[in-house]
């Protein structure tokens, strides 16, 4: 049956679409035909090079000669011809050498990139042919020619209708004949989604691995029994290892695996051959030429040690693009109901794609790098796992304010006031350290030495998890006048801290070696650099000596924010930070705003707060606000005791309040004492039960925090 002609048109419409986009994209031409072309236009540029080496070295010789038979015949020459001369010998001396080192042709190990950026040079051509056309009907009807854009519509509709539901055969043409005689050293890359063990995967950088691959069977000292591994792939990394001095010439490494090898990726776990004094270190420090030796740059080349092995087991593996090219985001299921604790949060990815969690459980972090590398992106997803974990208290102290605004009223504490951030930084830490010696006292009582011995215990009253985030965390140890106290404080709660649930993330733009004491960085668990200016900056994070083990921030790729080098449980990879925001941050701010807004959080007191509608100002629940004093006390009589004068003179002054000053002349005590009567009365909500308003002269008394 017909189908109607509306719905032929379409479809025809459709199929010649497809058609012309695949002749556009360049699909019509296999990868091999252009492998062969690059090969083919580089064994002539060879070739030329050839040539004209050796015109100008036939040349120098000619010129040589004619001086010399001048000297003969003349007895000698003069000394422009005798300056003349040795040029002229040492002209062809030296194209002599440069015929030496270019040698015969050898296929190169291209790039797979390259066969992409010539095939993307035929799409622009070609879309180019067909935006001629295009061109012309719009000229045409611009200038008076109003029936051209028509007659071409319907001219696309009849052809499209006559087509009707018939696809185009969308194939790829074959590869000329000629091409194939001139270029007979090439090998046709394999074909496949993905390539098995023993095949070549379609631009992969190593040699063609056999289609029977021998298994290992690693004997009961762990070493392989037999012949391990691909002789190719042995062969080639040896050779490169070899070429970069890591391992002695004659010499092979052990392939302990059977290689993986995919589409988009190589990788060998091979072994270091003993006696040789190599190590994966040494391995890590050529990782550049080792990368030339195998037609890879850096960012291509990945090497690791084999968790649990010796120093001589590594994994290499190279990828046909750079890993951490694209950015990964982080979307808000991905931090919902997260388990700082136990699970950790989502921060980076490695380069097999694998996530990376940090876990608070006895891990405190430094992250550093230079100024927009990306460590605003890390501490965005730090924050924000802690903030949706209802038992992390966070204090948040901005030396880059409005670097971390956003959180502004959904932390314990938002320190960043440039006159005054340092100052009340340094108490709080005070506090905290304070704070640290109580939780100590209480877990003794248990008989615990840490909150890890008993995971039960975290969250529970009094063993919050305390998280400080420092931003930027020079403006504040820097600080002529209170910077010693804050690296005093530092330098205790980085000691003790994460024994009793208290955790440090401090990040800095790696000015300098002295933001940081000493003893403040040995006990910061997590080390993540991002890119840094040069070897010494990286070090400042990273610790001493590590850019000359290969491990350096400042080779990294500067564009791709983010990725850094982490050094963590004694081992260093390369990761980059997950990406959060847009919608998702809007939803995560969403989530913790829900969580943590005092008005929908339950009341942590064991008796429940009168409010002003249950209680009238003259009539409050003295009791109740008993209980609250801190610390107890049995009820005195007024006159005894300064806080129950304190709470009468709250309760009397009612709605309209009272200043600190007139509470503080009443009892004869210090405005700063009755200041912290005032601020801790406001928090446990004893102000608002005595029909006091809690956050107007009260809150005023003590906004410096």
């Amino acid at each position: 049956m017909t189908q109607r002609p509306a719905r032929r048109t379409r479809s025809g419409a459709r199929h010649l679409a497809l058609c012309l986009a695949h002749w556009a994209g360049g699909h019509t031409i296999s990868n091999e035909e252009l492998l062969r072309r690059i090969v083919k236009q580089r064994a002539e540029a060879h070739q030329d090079a050839l040539e004209e080496h050796r015109r100008l070295v036939l040349k120098a010789h000619k010129r040589a000669t004619k001086l010399q038979r001048i000297a003969e015949e003349d007895g000698g020459l003069t000394p422009a011809a005798k300056a003349e001369l040795k040029a002229a010998v040492k002209e062809a001396q030296r194209h002599t050498a440069a015929l030496r080192a270019l040698g015969e042709f050898e296929v190169p190990d291209l790039d797979p990139g390259q066969v992409r950026h010539r095939r993307r040079r035929i799409a622009a051509a070609r879309c180019a042919v067909l935006a001629v056309p295009a061109a012309g009907i719009t000229a045409a009807s611009v200038t008076g020619a109003w029936w051209t854009g028509p007659a071409a519509a319907a001219l696309g509709t009849l052809g499209a209708w006559a087509r009707g539901p018939q696809p185009f055969d969308l194939t790829v043409r074959p590869v000329p004949a000629d091409l194939i005689a001139q270029t007979p050293m090439v090998l046709p890359p394999a074909t496949g989604p993905a390539v098995q063990a023993g095949e070549a995967a379609p631009g992969l950088l190593v040699p063609p691995v056999p289609s029977v691959a021998p298994a290992v069977s690693p004997t009961a000292g762990g070493a392989p029994a037999g012949p391990a591994g691909d002789e190719h792939l042995v062969l080639a990394l040896s050779k490169a290892l070899s070429a970069c001095r890591v391992i002695p010439r004659g010499r092979q490494v052990t392939l302990l695996e059977q290689p993986e090898i995919t589409a988009e990726r190589w990788t060998a776990v091979v072994r270091l051959p003993d006696d040789t004094g190599a190590t994966v270190d040494d391995v890590v420090a050529a990782r550049k030429s080792l990368g030339g030796e195998l037609g890879l740059d850096r960012a291509r080349l990945h090497v690791e040690q084999v968790p649990g092995t010796d120093d001589k087991t590594l994994r290499i593996s190279g990828f046909t693009s750079d890993p951490f090219a694209a950015p990964v985001l982080c979307t808000a299921d991905m931090l919902a109901d997260v388990d700082v604790w136990e699970q950790g949060i989502p921060v980076a990815f490695d380069a097999f794609g694998r996530l990376l969690y940090l876990r608070l459980k006895d891990v405190s972090i430094l992250l550093g790098g230079s100024s927009r590398s990306g460590k605003g992106a890390a501490l965005r997803l730090i924050i924000a796992g802690c903030l949706l974990d209802p038992r992390v208290r966070l204090h948040l102290a901005d030396g880059k304010h409005p670097g971390q605004h956003r959180w502004k009223g959904l932390t314990k504490s938002y320190i960043w006031d440039p006159d005054k951030r340092a100052k009340q930084l340094a108490k709080r830490l005070e506090a905290l350290v304070t704070e640290m010696g109580t939780r100590a006292d209480r877990l003794a009582g248990l008989g615990v030495e840490s909150l890890a011995e008993r995971p039960a215990l975290v969250g529970t009253e009094g063993l919050t998890l305390e998280v400080v985030v420092i931003d930027e965390v020079s403006a504040f140890t820097l600080d002529p006048k209170h910077g010693k106290k804050i690296t005093q404080h530092l330098i205790a709660l980085s000691a003790r801290g994460l024994a009793f649930g208290i955790v440090l993330v401090l990040a800095t733009q790696l000015s300098t070696s002295g933001v940081l004491d000493r003893l403040v960085t040995a006990n910061l668990i997590w080390r993540w650099c991002m890119y840094a200016t040069g070897a010494d900056e990286s070090n400042t994070i990273l610790g001493k000596g590590m850019a000359g083990r290969g491990y350096s921030a400042h080779l990294l790729d500067p564009e791709q924010r983010g990725t850094g080098l982490l050094l963590s449980d004694g081992r260093v990879s390369t990761v980059r930070s997950l990406w959060l925001d847009g919608p998702d941050m809007e939803a995560v701010q969403n989530r913790v705003r829900a969580l943590r807004d005092p008005a929908q959080q339950p009341s942590t007191h064991t008796q429940p707060i009168p409010t002003q509608a249950s209680a009238s100002p003259t009539e409050a629940d003295w009791a109740v606000v008993e209980q609250w004093l801190t610390p107890p006390a049995a009820p005195a009589p007024a006159g005894d005791d300064p806080k129950t004068l304190a709470l009468e003179l709250i309760r009397q002054a009612g709605p309209e309040g009272i200043k600190r000053a007139a509470v503080a002349d009443a009892l004869g005590a210090s405005p700063t004492t009755v200041g912290g009567w005032l601020k801790t009365w406001a928090e446990q909500g004893v102000i608002e039960a005595l029909g006091s308003p809690p956050h107007t002269r009260y809150a005023a008394t003590d906004g410096r925090q």
